[in-house]
């Protein structure tokens, strides 16, 4: 259902911000007792697997790339 949504609209920078924070809150394992600290870049995250990264997808560029087909 997400990616079907993806295809049709432009994702709204706020709703794109705050899934980004949900995806760093994720990886980064903040919690109740604060944030940690992020001990790489988020583009480096956002890199393919061969590019030394965890092939996390950029939301801005992927909802553009799914909206071009």
């Amino acid at each position: 259902m997400p990616l079907y949504l993806l295809s049709i609209f432009k994702l709204p920078q706020p709703v794109r911000k705050q899934i980004i924070r949900i995806q760093r809150e994720f990886l980064w394992g903040w919690g109740q007792k604060g944030r940690k600290m992020a001990l790489v870049k988020w583009e480096t995250i956002c890199k393919g697997k061969e590019g030394e990264g965890l092939g996390i997808k950029d939301l801005k560029s992927f909802n553009m790339d799914i909206l071009d087909k």
